[in-house]
């Protein structure tokens, strides 16, 4: 994958400078992602919050790909994603309130105002793919677009846990104002350099009809929400998933460094996969299968770690193999569908993944106080994965038509 990477990169400046500028944004996004939840495990709150706080860095996108989406078909994509860096930008005045009040509400704006941009940027992004690349470069440009968005968290993450605690929080916090201004240009520069045209098109002709798509494409747009179903409730918990043996303050640490395990093997996760497999690999349920269950079960044995090091490998483990089927499924989508429609079909993709993974971690944050961390994720994770298996089996979830997602 390494090298389909380079040849996709090499000779396209727009694309060089497009990567940049998310990793040169993913720094401060990860810094404050880092600041919101430090704050939150410093103020004691309890995991139905954590699980909330994690809603709301998912949730609010369903809005911002609505716009996203809209935005793309009438004209250049780029500009939404110049205007989501703004928007980013000026979203900083909540996480800094935040600190100086000790506001919970606050960081939950903060988180929400994130995931509302990070919605805007997954149908415009698809559409510069499918128009700028090659069939023959969309792997590099599924592993690229997933890199992409796990580098939103690693390199902030891993700046932030070295940060944390030598440098205040406001600091961190004005190292993330100075990635957004720089992003702001490398992405200005990026769309001088791109050279296509893109296509304006009607509404009627970019809307994706359930009924009118073809079975293969029903399942491309159902692979990201199945992926939430079984794997968004641990998510949620990952912050509240350290071992009861641990002090407070060594739970704290852990909590950040399991938050970082998780981004680095998301960053992982895309190169393994071979590109010129890319297309029999997205057919595969019982690779997904597969991939989901050993998730599953590398979360289910975090709380029974005795040390900090097997928790790390555990998560660090589990999130390649998701990321293996968020690259597929991203794939399917890019391959499936022609540029009219991918960036409504990726942007109603995303939609149904947050809905999903809004209502079960919810449900797994509140299940969590009552029955406890580990039985609430064996429950919800459990019984998404079971759903995926009797889906996969029966043929109505992803190659045949699926009554809950008919219409949305």
């Amino acid at each position: 994958m390494l090298k389909a990477l380079h040849q996709a990169l090499a000779g396209k400046p727009w694309l060089q400078l497009l990567g940049l500028s998310f990793i040169v944004s993913s720094i401060g996004n990860g810094l404050t992602y880092i600041v919101i939840f430090s704050e939150l495990i410093r103020l004691s709150v309890p995991a139905a919050s954590l699980a909330i706080a994690y809603v709301l860095s998912t949730a609010p996108g369903l809005i911002g790909s609505k716009i996203g989406e809209r935005f793309s078909r009438q004209g250049n994509p780029f500009q939404i994603l110049i205007a989501g860096e703004c928007l980013g930008l000026l979203g900083l005045a909540a996480p800094f309130i935040a600190v100086m009040n000790g506001s919970v509400a606050l960081f939950f704006v903060a988180q929400s105002i994130s995931a509302f941009t990070l919605g805007m940027t997954f149908p415009a992004i698809s559409k510069i793919f499918k128009t700028g690349l090659s069939e023959k470069e969309l792997p590099a440009a599924t592993a690229l677009e997933t890199l992409i968005f796990a580098c939103n968290v690693i390199f902030g993450v891993g700046l932030g846990l070295i940060l944390l605690g030598h440098i205040s929080v406001i600091t961190l916090l004005f190292i993330d104002l100075g990635s957004f201004a720089v992003a702001l240009i490398l992405l200005s520069l990026s769309k001088s350099q791109f050279r296509q045209s893109f296509s304006v098109v009607s509404v009627s002709g970019a809307k994706v009809s359930w009924r009118s798509i073809s079975g293969t494409q029903r399942r491309a747009m159902l692979l990201l929400p199945l992926l939430a179903c079984a794997g968004a409730p641990a998510m949620a918990l990952l912050p509240s998933l350290v071992p009861a043996t641990f002090s407070a303050r060594e739970a704290q640490s852990l909590a950040l460094a399991l938050l970082f395990a998780r981004s680095l093997g998301q960053l992982v996760g895309p190169l393994i996969l071979n590109p010129e497999k890319f297309e029999k690999y997205s057919n595969s349920n019982l690779l997904m299968l597969g991939c989901l269950f050993i998730f599953i079960a590398c979360y289910g044995l975090v709380p029974l770690m005795p040390s900090q090091y097997p928790a790390l490998m555990l998560i660090f483990t589990a999130h390649i193999f998701s990321n293996v089927v968020a690259s597929l499924a991203i794939y399917a989508l890019l391959r499936k569908f022609d540029e009219d429609l991918v960036p409504g079909a990726m942007a109603k993709s995303y939609r149904w993944q947050m809905i999903v993974t809004s209502v079960v971690s919810v449900g797994a944050g509140y299940s969590a106080q009552y029955f406890g961390v580990a039985y609430a994720l064996y429950l919800f994770s459990g019984a998404g994965f079971a759903l995926i298996v009797v889906l996969s089996f029966s043929g109505h979830g992803l190659k045949q038509k699926s009554a809950a997602f008919r219409s949305e």
